[in-house]
């Protein structure tokens, strides 16, 4: 046991050398995530050697990695429920290392070679929820056939992707600050037009009360002659 521990404790720390990271899924939870996401692709087929020999991982990030279809071969013994394999050189040949996976429930090819022929050897993964295929060469054919085989799976591929609305354009900060200025002037001159109207409504009242004295006294002064 103790050899076996220390076996685990150096193929973890092999893996967070080589910048992957292992951790537990929750608190709650014993079972571990391994990911070599962030790595990028200096995470070659080497590195998979010896990961079965870390007890209960159940979740395998190998996402942008520079793995190839021989070093699946290493985790193929792994009792994996997710595992990522979008963006790597993984093909047809790749998937065959699969084929015994009974617990996995999510598979991501996103941006691989697989095609039709790659997913046959996924038909027996009964499992199987979500699979992503999208810029991959799998067919529509391809996707349906095995989503005939396997109850309660569905295939993503880019006839299924959800469509999601432009990206509003955000107004910059002076476009915003230019068309407030816009309105307060506008504002500024509309109240100017109003007080100018009734100035001159004024005007012209003054001008026709004044019109209407000098009438009434012209009359006066006719009536005294």
């Amino acid at each position: 046991e103790e050899q076996s521990s220390r076996r685990k404790t150096d193929v973890v720390e092999k893996i967070e050398a080589a910048g992957g990271r292992v951790m537990q899924i929750s608190s709650a939870d014993s079972t571990r995530e391994v990911s070599f996401y962030l790595a990028g692709k200096k995470i070659e087929d080497q590195h998979l050697k010896d990961l079965g020999n870390v007890s209960d991982v159940i979740w395998l990030n190998l996402a942008n990695t520079a793995v190839t279809d021989d070093g699946l071969k290493e985790i193929a013994g792994m009792k994996l429920q997710k595992l990522h394999l979008e963006k790597t050189g993984i093909g047809d040949s790749g998937l065959a290392h699969l084929k015994d996976m009974s617990d996995l429930e999510y598979l991501n090819l996103y941006g691989t070679t697989v095609t039709d022929a790659g997913l046959k050897h996924l038909e027996k993964l009964s499992k199987l929820k979500r699979l992503y295929v999208w810029q991959s060469k799998v067919t529509k054919e391809g996707m349906k056939s095995l989503e005939g085989k396997i109850p309660g799976l569905k295939v993503i591929g880019e006839s299924k992707l959800p469509v999601s609305p432009p990206p509003k354009k955000k107004e910059d900060a002076k476009a915003k600050e230019a068309k407030a200025k816009e309105a307060k002037l506008k504002s500024r001159e509309q109240a100017v037009a109003k007080k100018e109207k009734e100035l001159k409504e004024r005007e012209a009242a003054l001008q026709k009360r004044e019109e209407a004295i000098e009438q009434k006294e012209k009359d006066d002064d006719k009536d005294e002659d």
